[in-house]
């Protein structure tokens, strides 16, 4: 499998009535990140490591942030390139993003 690193915009999905806010920090939380390919309008789930570029918390009910993600997939680029949106899942929906740019990948 390869790997691959984005940068994307992130708008956290509204905490729901009794849920507590899904943090994520500086430090890299796994979660699952869901895709459609631009053409066939397949959908995919790729797993993915994502950190807040800022050193604010990123929080359900926050404005939106730049993150960080690495994710892992041998047909990734086929789903993701700029402009790509994506939804972040963590049993549920954490949030709704767009990607920026693609990153070099880290050695």
């Amino acid at each position: 499998m390869k790997r691959y690193r984005f940068q994307a915009l992130v708008t956290p999905a509204p905490v729901r009535d009794g849920d507590p806010p899904v943090p994520i920090e500086v430090a890299s939380h796994r979660m699952v990140l869901r895709c459609e390919h631009a053409e066939t309008h397949r959908t995919q789930v790729f797993r993915v490591l994502v950190a807040a570029d800022d050193d604010l918390p990123f929080r359900q009910g926050n404005p939106q942030l730049m993150v960080t993600m690495n994710v892992v997939g041998d047909d990734v680029c086929d789903y993701l390139e700029s402009g790509s949106h994506f939804s972040l899942w963590n049993g549920n929906v954490v949030g709704q993003g767009v990607v920026t740019r693609r990153l070099p990948n880290l050695l």
